[in-house]
């Protein structure tokens, strides 16, 4: 058996770095706390040589420049937390995350069964360099260790920087060199192990069981089975996400367009790369931008909510960034923005078969930003496709988003259906008819006379009786010599009586006569 752990040093740093990548070569230190009990939580080791350390006041820090602050963000702990698991998903199914002793999660470390996992990615160390650099790509700096069991691979990740295996055997004279201030130790066991002169991993798992459990109880004993390497407690899996999320809580108030979508291109980017580490593509998307000020009355924030679904699941930033750029514009938010938060659906990717020099049908991509760019002009919902509705009513329909179908090439078998498509005249064509036995007999239309050669009907359709646009007609299909025929009269073909089947209907509520279409 091997696990392997992703440990991040500094993580709410970490966090905050991870959407602003510019502090990445920058002392900062992170605060938390209402004034003026506002204290340091965490510091990065550029911040640490400065002499700046957690739990410092913020008049003792004052005093120390060149250092960027940032207040602490839980949001974004949560979704680098995330991130970190997706990176571990991607060599193993099997992730846990790893809790303290009061059963909180610790965000700063996951741990995965990469059992079998040789056959498929290569060695361990390949696979500890594999799952470094996945973590690299979502703006992670990760500490990776992979052990014979779960407590040491944690131990080690907490431990060593950088990448970290350990040897079958070998979990007891490895951890033993670590200090216990490397580790989570329980600030009163911790205490009380430094009066005893305890101060390397290797001493506290030289003391007596019975003395250990005596004096610190059960927990003395998970601990001193953690720095031996010998915790036996199994793997509990985690379930993969069924929606990712990223969000940036802004330091200053964001009233204009193209800061914003500076600030959305990186929280897209970030959510386009750990969908990839799923092989999964984005469905739909959805931005929640929190406003500055509350509305009257309501203790919460404002926010401004909006929601793209994409006809087909897509996997580039900058097209999704494009798409968000002209949704904002037709839709921008009232007041200036305090926090952005994206979050996208996941999806399967798209599978295609194109033709060997040209595409079946227009990129989706392009098609999509095209139709938007439309919209822009003409409109809110005035471009799209047309869909029939469920009524009899002549000509009713609606529109609906434009989708681009998939191209499914299959051969078909048995027999097809003849099948005749009615094309409409729009307007409708006036006409008048003589009628006999209550049957069209001849008509008369665009200056022509025709006589009826067969006829089918009548069909009576009517609706919306209910309302001022009641409507009712009968119809008929009928068979005559074509109104306007393709073959000019003077040629061979011409000379042949060219006929053609009509749709007509009477509209019973003003009693006239119409050419509907014809049948092709």
């Amino acid at each position: 058996m091997a696990f392997a752990c992703l440990f991040v040093p500094d993580f709410p740093v970490q966090a905050l770095v991870r959407v602003e990548p510019e502090l990445g070569s920058k002392p900062v230190a992170v605060m938390e706390g209402a004034a003026p009990f506002t204290k340091i939580f965490c510091v990065n080791a550029k911040a640490r040589e400065l002499g700046v350390e957690t739990g410092m006041s913020k008049v003792q820090t004052d005093a120390f420049s060149g250092i960027e602050w940032r207040w602490r963000s839980d949001s974004q702990e949560k979704t680098a937390h995330a991130a970190l698991l997706d990176c571990a998903w991607t060599m193993s199914p099997r992730v846990e995350e790893i809790s303290d002793e009061a059963g909180e999660i610790l965000l700063d470390a996951v741990v995965l069964d990469i059992a079998g996992c040789e056959k498929l990615f290569g060695s361990t160390e390949k696979i500890a360099a594999d799952l470094k650099r996945a973590a690299t790509e979502v703006g992670i700096d990760a500490n990776v260790a992979i052990a014979g069991n779960p407590a040491a691979a944690v131990c080690a990740a907490r431990g060593f920087s950088g990448t970290t295996v350990i040897a079958d055997g070998e979990e007891s004279s490895r951890i033993g060199t670590l200090p216990l201030a490397s580790l989570c130790f329980p600030a009163e066991i911790a205490e009380t192990l430094k009066l005893w002169g305890i101060y390397t991993c290797a001493q506290f798992a030289a003391l007596p069981e019975v003395a250990v459990v005596e004096r610190f109880g059960q927990e003395g004993r998970r601990l001193q089975l953690l720095v031996r390497g010998a915790d036996p407690r199994p793997l509990l899996p985690k379930e993969n996400p069924s929606e990712f999320e990223e969000c940036m809580e802004l330091d200053y108030p964001v009233d204009l367009l193209e800061p914003l979508l500076f600030i959305s291109n990186r929280l897209v980017e970030q959510l386009c790369a750990r969908l990839r580490m799923h092989v999964l593509a984005v469905g739909e998307i959805k931005v929640t931008l929190t406003l500055e000020g509350r509305a009257p009355g309501n203790k919460e924030q404002t926010v401004h909510i909006r929601t793209l679904r994409l006809p087909m699941p897509a996997t580039e930033g900058k097209f999704l960034l494009k798409l968000l750029q002209l949704d904002l514009q037709r839709h921008p938010p009232d007041s200036p923005v305090v926090a952005v938060n994206i979050s996208a659906t996941p999806a399967r990717g798209r599978k295609r078969q194109l033709g060997l020099f040209l595409p079946l049908c227009p990129e989706p991509e392009r098609l999509e930003i095209t139709l938007a760019q439309l919209e822009n002009v003409f409109g809110e919902g005035r471009v799209g496709a047309p869909v029939l509705l469920d009524t009899h009513r002549p000509k009713a329909f609606a529109q609906k988003h434009f989708v681009l179908r998939e191209m499914c090439l299959k051969e078909r078998t048995g027999e097809q259906e003849a099948r005749a498509a009615l094309r409409i005249y729009r307007p409708p064509l006036p006409a008048n008819v003589k009628l006999q036995d209550e049957k069209p007999m001849q008509i008369v239309c665009d200056g022509l006379s025709r006589r009826i050669l067969a006829h089918a009907g009548p069909w009576r359709t009517k609706g919306d009786w209910w309302s001022e646009t009641a409507w009712a007609r009968d119809e008929w299909d009928v068979l005559m010599h074509s109104l306007r025929p393709k073959c000019q009269p003077n040629s061979e073909e011409g000379k042949k009586e060219e006929t053609s089947l009509y749709r007509i209907y009477r509209d019973l509520r003003s009693r006239q006569w119409f050419v509907e279409g014809i049948y092709d």
